[in-house]
């Protein structure tokens, strides 16, 4: 009988190591072979923008009419900001980036484009000391251009800088306050409007933005030969913030 119970306490010992030794193994990093790869924040941005407009019924929006006009796919849902699905969408991205009211004084939807560029990055990811939370694109702008080039945001010139997928540019909006913007030196507190470059092609990048035209809307941009984004009326663009991680 003590012979039996040696044998067994000799087997389950001889277990016990095997297990440790399989499990050592396991835990080895040299051994280990990642399941999936796990997004860059750049590349969540890209997926979070590609999924929103997605869900808007793929809008896009053509500068080259006057005025801009949203066109959609053939059976697409036309989604606005007004829709009871779509608004529900819009308040989540407003409440990302402020604890102010969406509703305006007079019972409109206050402007949410800069709201949905801080959503992008909130969701992807990016630091509050990278990009702030605000609903004014003029914050996270003089933000990223004081910082200078030591954070993960960098800003240029719109005529110094090829943009590519990941980086965001901007452009002023209204007619008086765009015609005192005649470069990146002349930058200052109003009112702007910016997108997050989604793709990159020769003479072309897409970019989606929201509130464009009340939707979250995708807008082919014009290239010059270098990559430079071309400016127009319709959207004066004058800087490029740049995303480097």
């Amino acid at each position: 009988m003590p012979s039996i119970l040696f044998g067994l306490i000799l087997l389950l010992s001889g277990c016990a190591v095997d297990k440790q030794e399989q499990i050592s193994t396991m835990l080895s990093v040299d051994n280990a072979t990642p399941l999936f790869v796990v997004p860059s924040v750049r590349e969540r941005m890209l997926h979070l923008a590609r999924q929103e407009w997605d869900l808007f019924g793929r809008p896009e929006v053509n500068y080259e009419s006057d005025p801009p006009a949203l066109t959609y796919p053939s059976q697409a849902v036309h989604g606005h900001e007004t829709l009871a699905p779509f608004f529900s969408r819009v308040f989540m991205y407003w409440y990302a980036a402020t604890d102010l009211p969406i509703i305006g004084y007079t019972g409109e939807i206050r402007p949410w484009s800069a709201a949905f560029i801080v959503w992008l990055a909130r969701s992807a990811g990016v630091a509050e000391t990278d990009l702030p939370s605000t609903v004014l694109h003029w914050d996270y702008m003089q933000h990223v251009m004081a910082a200078g080039s030591a954070g993960r945001f960098v800003s240029h010139a719109i005529n110094a800088y090829a943009p590519k997928p990941g980086d965001i540019i901007c452009a002023a909006r209204g007619e008086a306050f765009s015609q005192s913007i005649h470069g990146y030196k002349d930058l200052k507190h109003g009112a702007y409007h910016c997108d997050l470059v989604v793709a990159q092609r020769p003479g072309v990048i897409d970019v989606i933005g929201g509130n464009v035209l009340d939707a979250v809307s995708l807008a082919h941009i014009k290239l010059d030969g270098t990559g430079i984004v071309l400016p127009t009326k319709a959207r004066p663009w004058s800087l490029v913030i740049e995303q480097r991680n």
